[in-house]
């Protein structure tokens, strides 16, 4: 069975994965466009580009330690890769983004299996399987 902690922490992980990877799709086209991640930054509240590295790496280490909470080693081999991506070097940004989406990508499919091998065991229960014997 799947517990509310565990059902949270699936939850949050998926939004810090789903953030990252929407910064680095934003990115690329920004990149592409000419537009500068300094204005991309401002898009999200940030002050500039460097805030909006620090802003990817902050929501990588809430994602890690959400997976962390539930992982088996696989997927955390799949966080380690994620983790060099964005620690890579910054000097070729179109690079750097195109690696992080490569990450998060393939971040998910490990996911999606880790829970396609686990589908039985992971059921939520229903509202009625909650109530105590009796009412």
């Amino acid at each position: 069975m799947l517990t509310r902690s565990i059902a949270y922490r699936i939850y949050w992980a998926g939004r810090y994965l789903e953030r990252i990877e929407n910064i680095g799709r934003i990115s690329i086209i920004a990149i592409n466009s000419g537009i500068s991640l300094d204005s991309v930054a401002k898009g999200y509240g940030l002050e500039g580009q460097k805030e909006l590295f620090d802003y990817i790496r902050t929501s990588f280490e809430y994602l890690r330690e959400n997976i962390r909470s539930f992982a088996g080693e696989r997927l955390m081999i799949e966080v380690n890769e994620m983790e060099l991506r964005i620690n890579s070097s910054k000097e070729d940004l179109l690079g750097y983004f195109n690696g992080i989406i490569s990450s998060t990508v393939s971040l998910g499919n490990a996911l999606e299996s880790y829970f396609n091998d686990r589908g039985s065991t992971l059921r939520v229960r229903s509202q009625q399987e909650n109530q105590p014997e009796g009412e």
